[in-house]
């Protein structure tokens, strides 16, 4: 074997030689100049991992009467934000019936005033009534044609009576009526049916004077001496009477006592209406503590 084989350069090759590139290979190093990795360092992957382990969780189931108090206690709670939320109410809604009351009661107040004004007005027209309708019969020549216009005129007068309704529809338009006591609540219903009772007749009467009366007095009468009687106790105009025949008069009589009764039937309406009023106020009075 030649010594350029490869295996006898190895054998002639010096321990610590370099290779042919400088390098000195591992193998010509001594045994004793080799080091051991330093593994006193490392530690095990197993030592250095950490085992998270997760704890069971335990339920311990609670005593029944435990559960028996924590469904008490939500129970309780629902049923003291109940009871709250009702005592609220009802302060509210008696609030605003407290409201609705002094509302009504000062529209009664003024329909009060208003019947007693009707009243007056109806008392001296039916004592004019009688005043022309006493004339009327006199003979003509004894007959006072200046107070008789004076008592005509009035004859034509009017006095409409309108209740003060408004609070009243208000109240039920609200819902509100439910909140009085039952024996108001009737009492104001009662109040409402006689105010409608009193604006029939009412409608009745305006209907009569209007549509008959007045025109026969245009028909007999010096309209503009009328007029001037109206608004003072002279005039300057003439004072005469387009028919004074006895059929004339009579149908004037006939007519004025009509006018007459009407008013009467109104008094009667306006009385009922006035006993009414004043059992609304008395109970609005006690219940609200109102003046």
């Amino acid at each position: 074997m030649s010594e350029g084989s490869p295996k006898n350069r190895a054998k002639n090759q010096e321990p610590g030689a370099k290779t042919a590139k400088g390098v000195q290979s591992s193998n010509d190093i001594p045994q004793s100049e080799l080091k051991e990795p330093a593994t006193h360092n490392i530690q095990p992957a197993t030592e250095t991992m950490e085992v998270h382990h997760h704890p069971q969780l335990h339920h311990e189931s609670k005593p029944w009467k435990e559960y028996l108090l924590e469904g008490f206690m939500i129970f309780l709670a629902v049923l003291m934000g109940f009871i709250a939320e009702n005592i609220r109410e009802s302060i509210s809604d008696h609030k605003r019936t407290a409201e609705f009351a002094q509302s009504y009661y000062e529209s009664i107040k003024k329909d009060t005033a208003l019947l007693h004004a009707a009243i007056r007005f109806s008392k001296h027209k039916i004592a004019a009534c009688d005043s022309s309708v006493a004339i009327l019969h006199l003979p003509v020549d004894q007959q006072k044609d200046t107070l008789l216009y004076r008592e005509l005129v009035s004859g034509t007068n009017v006095l409409p009576f309108h209740s003060s309704s408004g609070s009243y529809e208000q109240i039920k338009s609200s819902g509100s009526l439910r909140f009085f006591k039952q024996k108001m609540a009737n009492l104001m219903d009662e109040y409402e049916l006689q105010a409608k009772e009193v604006e029939n007749r009412e409608d009745i009467d305006l209907r009569f004077i209007t549509d008959k009366y007045i025109p026969l007095t245009v028909h007999m009468v010096n309209i503009e001496a009328a007029y001037d009687f109206r608004f003072s106790n002279k005039t300057a105009h003439e004072l005469y009477f387009t028919d004074r025949s006895i059929a004339a008069t009579r149908e004037w009589i006939n007519h004025i006592m009509i006018v007459k009764l009407l008013r009467m039937r109104s008094m009667q309406e306006y009385n009922k209406l006035l006993e009414v009023s004043g059992r609304v106020l008395s109970e609005l009075k006690k219940e609200y503590d109102l003046e």
